[in-house]
């Protein structure tokens, strides 16, 4: 079960610490819920956000959940910063409470990068070590399977 667990983050999670440095845009807002499916073996990933930011912090709350037939695990994060360019914007937070969470617990940092694309968006996840405060990742992008993310200036 956990090999099947670290399989399936470690394709949302890939590997290296890399970041972006990007112009921030002024005020900016990400808002949405997607869905990430896998299958084989098959699991769903859940994102969720409501966050607001300046390019140098941020409000707002993330939520994300992970399942399949043996496992329902999920964590909520207090969001830090929120900055945009075009239509990629990041979401970085610090992890209040997580229960069977593997890629992150209480007090780690965590990063959502989305892809705004009007139609079938993106998105990259990256925690601990990877994620630096109102920085983008380099992780790579995944489709959503369903959902939306808006991003708002």
């Amino acid at each position: 079960m956990l090999g099947t667990l670290t399989a399936a983050l470690a394709m949302l999670t890939t590997t290296g610490a890399a970041t972006a440095d990007v112009e921030a845009a002024p005020s900016v807002a990400v808002l949405g819920s997607a869905e990430k499916e896998i299958h084989d073996p098959y699991s769903v990933f859940e994102f969720s956000v409501h966050a607001r930011g300046d390019g140098r912090s941020g409000e707002g709350v993330l939520w994300m959940s992970h399942h399949n037939d043996e496992l329902v695990g999920w964590m909520v994060a207090r969001v830090d910063c929120v900055r945009s360019v075009g239509s990629r914007a990041v979401v970085t937070a610090v992890v209040s409470d997580a229960q069977d969470f593997a890629p992150a617990a209480p007090g780690d940092s965590i990063a959502l990068t989305v892809r705004d694309n009007g139609g079938q968006d993106t998105l990259s996840v990256a925690s601990r070590e990877q994620v630096t405060t109102c920085h983008m990742s380099r992780e790579q992008e995944f489709p959503v399977t369903r959902g939306d993310f808006r991003i708002l200036r």
